[in-house]
């Protein structure tokens, strides 16, 4: 597929007037020479009079003033000049979106920083040793989150599900401390988890907001 730019299509145009009397005189090219000039061309082999146009392949056939070489060089200098403006614009939205993606990343990486120190700093006086015996489960949450983050490929909603599996499942045998919980029941218990709803709505809650 053929695109060039106003450049080449001004040619054309230039190049192809319109004749009402085929047997008038033949149209002066001077118009043409000069555009066909100012482009960086050389005028040699450019026609100073109309010539027919049987030979050219995407300007208008007829009468015309312009050449296969003529066509060939122009279309060349229009998709040069369009593919240098395509990308000029393309450096500045570039541009745009990396300053744009930095301020992003280093918003959303400095609220993660927070929250997480946020919670190691309030959970050790709410919840003392509970908290201190499990702030593991908590650390490496936020690993997920981090990593997830950078773009590892991590299952987010797996990594939740598992950090409240984790999570109940030590809870449940700190609260317990006078029984043997075997691993089957454990099992047993995180399957009907979902049913019971030990943390209420905040596992659904989290996820959502997280996703």
């Amino acid at each position: 597929m053929r695109f060039f730019p106003w450049g080449f299509w001004l040619l054309c145009v230039a190049s192809a007037p319109a004749r009402g009397d085929s047997g008038s005189k033949a149209r002066s090219c001077a118009e043409v020479r000069q555009l066909y000039g100012a482009k960086g061309f050389s005028l040699s082999g450019v026609p100073q009079a109309e010539i027919s146009g049987e030979h050219l392949q995407i300007c208008p056939q007829g009468y015309t003033c312009s050449t296969s070489e003529m066509e060939e060089n122009f279309a060349n200098k229009s998709r040069s000049e369009f593919e240098a403006m395509m990308k000029e614009a393309g450096r500045s939205v570039r541009t745009t979106l990396t300053v744009q993606h930095k301020s992003f990343d280093s918003y959303f990486q400095d609220l993660l920083n927070k929250s997480e120190k946020a919670l190691y700093d309030a959970f050790p006086s709410i919840y003392g040793e509970l908290y201190t015996q499990n702030m593991k489960v908590l650390k490496d949450l936020y690993g997920e989150l981090h990593c997830y983050y950078r773009g590892s490929n991590i299952n987010l909603e797996e990594a939740l599900d598992e950090f409240w599996t984790r999570l109940l499942e030590r809870l449940f045998k700190l609260m317990n401390p006078q029984y043997h919980i075997i691993d089957e029941y454990l099992d047993c218990m995180v399957k009907h988890a979902e049913q019971h709803k030990p943390f209420r709505e905040v596992p659904r809650d989290l996820k959502v907001k997280a996703t």
